[in-house]
């Protein structure tokens, strides 16, 4: 296996449409290169806040090319892979492998109340052999993966390097942790509120949404955090968590959108209703008068 850690501050990239609805890639383009520019130190995509669950199979491939294009190898690209079916789920793996991807990321069956054995079943059946894979525990779905579960699926495939966790219970995260074999398993925060608990526990780094528009902010936490600048990490942690409330004015993702677009980099086009993609003209106030006086825009 070509091992690349997934440490630091990684960003979630999204998907953009044009208005006949296809696809825009130019968008991503154009925030990879953002990203790069700001030293970033991973891409990550098919999560919740990318909205890839409501593309179509070929699209996701096509989603995954474009985006190892546009790094071309100047940062690690992690694909991650949302689907009920095993057999679907199996063959976006395969695809992201054969396009090249850095790693392979799985994520829970959704929809249908799974048993633990099941859940197992179903990642026993998908993490393919020989290649670097990660979980990603996402509570959305309805199946949280439980620490005793996770540590077994990792415990039982010595190929899955690490953990991206959405459930925010560092309660539970410890319980992994104690249970997990690999002294050098990654574990990764899924929000930015808890980058900085994930890594005071031992965890790498985030994979992160506010370092879409703003990736200094949440690299000035992981840089100063390896760097043994604990106080400073906790500051910049403390900055980062007024800049996600602000972003969380609006609805979902629609804040982190308005961010990058008053950077000038607009990801336009949903495949949802357009009231969940609406900011209305107080919202836009309220965040754009927030990250004017924390001199972000």
């Amino acid at each position: 296996m070509n091992k690349k850690k997934f440490d630091g501050s990684i960003s979630e990239i999204m998907v953009a449409y044009k208005p006949n609805g296809d696809l825009d890639f130019e968008p991503v383009k154009k925030m990879v290169e953002f990203q790069v520019e700001n030293h970033i130190d991973g891409l990550f995509m098919g999560g919740l806040s990318t909205q890839t669950y409501l593309l179509s199979m070929e699209e996701k491939k096509q989603v995954c090319a474009e985006l190892m294009n546009a790094a071309a190898g100047r940062v690690p690209v992690m694909m991650n892979v949302m689907e009920d079916s095993i057999r679907d789920a199996k063959e976006l793996v395969e695809a992201y492998m054969e396009i090249g991807v850095d790693a392979v990321c799985i994520s829970q069956p959704s929809v249908f109340p799974y048993t633990e054995q099941a859940l197992y079943e179903f990642f026993d059946e998908v993490i393919p052999a020989e290649y670097p894979t990660y979980i990603y525990n996402v509570p959305q779905t309805g199946n949280t993966l439980s620490p005793r579960l996770t540590a077994r699926i990792a415990n039982d495939h010595a190929n899955v390097l690490g953990y991206k966790d959405s459930t925010q219970n560092i309660s539970g995260l410890q319980d992994l942790i104690s249970q997990v074999k690999n002294p050098d398993f990654q574990y990764i925060a899924g929000s930015d509120a808890m980058t900085l608990p994930m890594m005071a526990l031992g965890g790498v780094g985030v994979i992160s949404a506010i370092s879409v528009p703003f990736p200094k902010v949440v690299l000035n936490i992981t840089d100063k955090f390896f760097a043994g600048d604990f106080e400073g990490a906790l500051n910049a942690h403390r900055f980062s968590m007024r800049v996600r409330k602000l972003l969380k004015t609006a609805t979902d993702m629609n804040g982190y959108y308005y961010a990058c677009e008053l950077l000038g980099m607009p990801f336009n086009g949903t495949r949802m209703p357009k009231n969940m993609t609406m900011v209305t003209d107080e919202q836009k106030m309220i965040i754009k008068t927030g990250l004017q006086e924390m001199k972000l825009i």
